[in-house]
Order: structure tokens, then C-alpha cells, then sequence
């Protein structure tokens, strides 16, 4: 009867409020309509699964590109390949047959030999299927790449051209078509340029992406008057890291999306939309970003309606009542001793954030893992984050008397004697916080921020110090803690300035990055005390 008087008001309080939390997450966003239920055309690749256009054995069967086009179908009429290699071929009959367009690339690479064969495929398919084929791209950011000259790609649209009597252009980055030499931009029926706001050097918030269409698009007019412009990729990340106030995520995805779709209809332009499904090989490349760039997910499923609220997480009751299992489980094994209700409350709450905290790691891995080493990684963190909250949970008492660099000299010097679990387990969670720090800092364009995983061991760590009577934590002093601290404050200034104020999720790693020098500085002040007070006992 007394543990029920003392948890019972704490743990409801703290399990409203964690719904409340989730509710939030998970609410839908009223967004503008889109204007049309057709999209004009959008990039497809077959690939699902472990598939991979870097298997150069793999050739995909017909029957699950035919199954996609049946599902493409109703948003589209139109799709664009970038290759006539591995079973891509086939997706020219299979349209025609379904009375659909493709816009039909070439990869073009540094080798001739690897894109002779798709060349004399594209132009034997243009003129069997002169009807499906709605034109023939010669290359795709070849430029970008540096893998052949501008004068070359054009004589390469030439040789395509006379072959066929189909459209033909070439596709790259608006900045690269206005660096593009004379010759190109005369050779192609149309210039076909790509325009993601995400990825420009100044990234624009989705809110805001099409204005910068508009800025470009009246650029690339005024720089090739008489040229026709078709946007041929445009699009938006529904996962992934910040860049300034770029953030990706489902809304935004469906915001920049259906905002598009209203600029298109009244600037009547041709566009196509990258992409239509998610592709995980693409994480290789570009980090977690570059596979959640499609209108539906890797499963086939459509990320969100075109017309009625959208939610970065629909499913947040199954997240939010797992969270709070892990609330109750933590507070069930740790056992924490309180004798007041202002006790149970600051643990019950603390169990609360912590579970939601670990349900957003374990949200981000499932993003972010492609391969076993990444999700043993992955799972070393959750593991990690859940050891803390279960010492913090049990009163700290460990980590408030474990010396890290007792730990670190016992590693180094190879002792026997014991060393706290605790100790180690903070020594753990140090060197992997300055590891990320490190190269998201030296290389950091392709990285996240791992956020959730290391704001449980961080909040814990600081609200041990604060009930040990200090602020901080009372560890000795010592070379390895000034090292850490060194490279994170250096980290945070670095990229605090680096991404910009705008990008919260930046700040938010900085200030994680903050909380721990705090701890490490606090071992410094209290061993210069305990310093003071040894020689005064002496």
C-alpha cells in the first residue's frame, strides 16, 4: 500500500506525459492539396531489398518491374530509367504495353566500353517503341562526376539523334548546365536540369524550397533564352540528417511535394519527381538520406496521402506504449529506493524520457543500418543507453565513485586489480561520443546525428552529479579527461559554425557535446578540492 501511494500518482503523471509527447510527435499536419492526382513522371529504379545496381550479375525479372508499373500507374503515366542494363530494357515494352512513357537513360561513366552496349540498346529500343519512348537522356551528371568532357557528351547526343526520332537531351545539375560548354546546350533538343533545394550549397527549408525553383528556373531562362527546360529531378528526403533548415521528413517531403505541384500546374512546366519507391543501396552513397527519397517507402507503401494531413509517425500509440514499457521495465529491474513522492516523481519521469528516448534510436537504426557491422553498432548504442538509465536508476552510485581514468590506466597498464562496471561503462560512452564528434566533424556531410542514443547517458551523468551534492561528477583528474574535453568543445564550436544556427539537430549534438565536458570539467574542480582537503588532513 505504501509503494502504490508513493509510484502510483508519479507514474501516471509521468506515463500522460508521455503520450502527450508522442500525441505531439505523431500529430497530422494540414498542407495544401495537391492540384492533380497525375504526376508528370518519376524517377524509377527496380531494385528492392539487398538489390543492387553494383551486383553487375543481377538482372531484374519482368514480373516484378511489371508490378511496379501496375502501381506506378495510377500517379503516372510517365517513368524515367537511367540505364538499359540489368533487365532495365524491359521497362520499355512493359510501359508500352500499359500505355505508358519512359524517358530513357543512358549511363554514361568514364569507361566507353560499359556504355557502348546501352547506346545501340536505347536507340534499338527508341525505334521499336517510338511511341513509349518519350525521350532519350544521354548521361546523367556526367559533368558533376568528371567522367567525360562537355564537347564529348555532345557528340554522343548527336550520334543518338541521328539514330532516332525521338527527343534526346542530357541531365545535370542546373550549376553544371551553366558551366556546360556551347556545344552541349546546342546539341540536345531540350536541357534537362535537377533542382533539389536540399542539396545546394545554401539548403533551403521545404517551406521555402519552391522559391528557390522559381529563383532557378529564372536564372537557367535568362542564361539559355530559346532553350526549352525540363526540371528533370526534383524531389525531397523523408529521412535523414539536417542540413541547416533542411530537415527530412515525411511532412516535409509531402510539404515541398504538393507545393511543387501547385508551382508546376501554374508555370505549366514538364518536371520529374525523384523518386517513385526508396532505395536502401543508395545509403552506400549519400548516408541515410539518399535511400528515402521516394513517394513510397522500400515495402511499396505510400508514405502519405496527397490530400489529407500528413504525420511524421502514424503509428506513435504503438511507439508511445512501447516507450512506456521500457519505462516500467527499467524502473522494475532497477528498483530505486524513494521515500517521497518528489523522489518517485524525478525517477518516473526520467524513466519515461529515457524509454522514448530509446524507441527514437531504435526509430533511427531501422533507418540508418544496411549492413551487420552497422547493426551491431547500432545495437551496441541501444545496449549502452540502456545500461545508463538502469545505474542511474539504482541512485549512480557506481559512476559517482568510479575514477574514468582509473578505468583508462587499468586498460593501459594491463592491472588486475577490479575496475567498477560503471567506470568503464562511462569510459564507453565518452570515447563514442568523441568518435561521432570527430567525424562528423571531419566528415560529416553523409552523417547523423545520433542523438537519442547518447541524451540518455548524457542527461543521467548530469543528474547523478547534481544529486551527489555538486553539479558535477567527482572524478579525479587526469590527461585522458582534458583530451575529451578538448575535442569536445572543439567539435561543438566547429560545428555549431559549420552548419549553422538553423539546424537543431546540429545544436542539440553541440549542447550533448557540452553536457559532457561539464562532466569532465567537474572532475577537475573536485579533485583540486579533495586535493586540498587531503594535505589539510596530512
Amino acid at each position: 500500500m505504501t509503494v502504490l501511494r508513493i509510484w502510483g500518482v508519479p507514474l501516471l503523471l509521468a506515463t500522460l506525459l508521455s503520450v502527450a509527447f508522442w500525441a505531439y510527435l505523431g500529430r497530422g499536419v494540414e498542407l495544401p492539396p495537391a492540384p492533380e492526382p497525375k504526376l508528370h513522371c518519376v524517377s524509377y529504379t527496380p531494385f528492392r531489398g539487398d538489390q543492387t545496381p553494383y551486383d553487375r550479375s543481377l538482372v531484374i525479372p519482368p514480373a516484378q518491374i511489371e508490378e511496379d508499373l501496375a502501381q506506378l500507374q495510377p500517379i503516372t503515366e510517365c517513368v524515367r530509367i537511367y540505364a538499359t542494363d540489368q533487365g532495365l530494357d524491359q521497362v520499355v515494352p512493359l510501359a508500352a504495353a500499359r500505355g505508358m512513357q519512359v524517358l530513357l537513360g543512358i549511363w554514361i561513366s568514364s569507361e566507353p566500353k560499359s556504355f557502348e552496349p546501352q547506346i545501340e540498346k536505347a536507340i534499338e529500343l527508341a525505334n521499336a517503341y517510338p511511341q513509349a519512348v518519350k525521350a532519350i537522356i544521354v548521361g546523367n551528371e556526367v559533368l558533376l562526376r568528371g567522367e567525360q568532357s562537355g564537347e564529348t557528351l555532345a557528340a554522343l547526343v548527336t550520334r543518338v539523334k541521328a539514330a532516332t526520332s525521338v527527343p534526346v537531351t542530357y541531365a545535370d545539375v542546373w550549376g553544371f548546365w551553366q558551366k556546360a560548354p556551347q556545344v552541349l546546350v546546342d546539341a540536345v533538343d531540350y536541357l534537362t536540369i535537377h533542382i533539389l533545394p536540399y542539396w545546394e550549397d545554401d539548403p533551403a527549408p521545404s517551406s521555402d524550397a519552391v522559391v528557390h525553383i522559381e529563383f532557378v528556373m529564372e536564372e537557367m531562362a535568362r542564361q539559355f533564352p530559346g532553350h526549352r527546360l525540363m526540371i528533370g529531378e526534383t524531389g525531397w528526403p523523408s529521412a535523414g540528417r539536417a542540413r541547416e533548415d533542411a530537415i527530412p521528413s515525411i511532412v516535409d517531403q509531402a510539404r515541398y511535394l504538393r507545393d511543387f505541384l501547385v508551382y508546376a500546374k501554374t508555370k505549366n512546366l514538364d518536371y520529374n519527381f525523384i523518386e517513385a519507391f526508396d532505395q536502401p543501396w543508395k545509403r552506400h552513397q549519400e548516408g541515410a538520406v539518399g535511400g528515402y527519397w521516394g513517394v513510397f517507402d522500400a515495402e511499396r507503401h505510400a508514405k502519405f496521402d496527397w490530400f489529407k494531413p500528413v504525420s511524421n509517425h502514424p503509428n506513435w500509440p504503438y511507439l508511445a506504449g512501447i516507450g512506456i514499457l521500457i519505462g516500467l521495465g527499467a524502473l522494475g529491474l532497477a528498483r530505486p529506493s524513494v521515500t517521497s513522492l518528489r523522489d518517485a516523481g524525478g525517477y518516473a519521469l526520467g524513466a519515461m524520457a529515457a524509454g522514448a528516448l530509446i524507441v527514437l534510436q531504435v526509430e533511427r537504426a531501422s533507418l540508418i543500418y544496411l549492413t551487420l557491422a552497422d547493426l551491431a553498432v547500432e545495437t551496441g548504442l541501444l545496449l549502452q543507453a540502456l545500461a545508463v538509465l538502469l545505474l542511474a536508476l539504482r541512485g549512480g552510485t557506481e559512476i559517482a565513485t568510479a575514477p574514468l581514468n582509473a578505468a583508462t590506466r587499468w586498460l593501459m597498464a594491463r592491472e588486475t586489480r577490479p575496475v567498477p562496471v560503471a567506470s568503464l561503462l562511462r569510459l564507453l560512452v565518452l570515447l563514442g561520443a568523441a568518435t561521432v564528434a570527430l567525424a562528423l566533424a571531419f566528415d560529416g556531410r553523409y552523417r547523423g546525428f545520433p542523438l537519442a542514443a547518447y541524451a540518455v547517458p548524457a542527461a543521467a551523468f548530469l543528474l547523478l552529479q547534481i544529486r551527489s551534492g555538486s553539479l558535477l561528477q567527482p572524478i579525479p583528474d587526469g590527461r585522458e579527461e582534458r583530451a575529451l574535453s578538448v575535442i569536445f568543445v572543439g567539435c561543438a564550436l566547429y560545428l555549431a559554425w559549420a552548419e549553422g544556427p538553423l539546424n537543431w539537430q546540429s545544436l542539440s549534438w553541440c549542447g550533448l557535446l557540452l553536457v559532457y565536458t561539464l562532466n569532465i570539467a567537474g572532475a577537475w574542480r573536485q579533485a583540486a578540492k579533495s586535493g586540498v582537503s587531503a594535505a589539510r588532513g596530512a
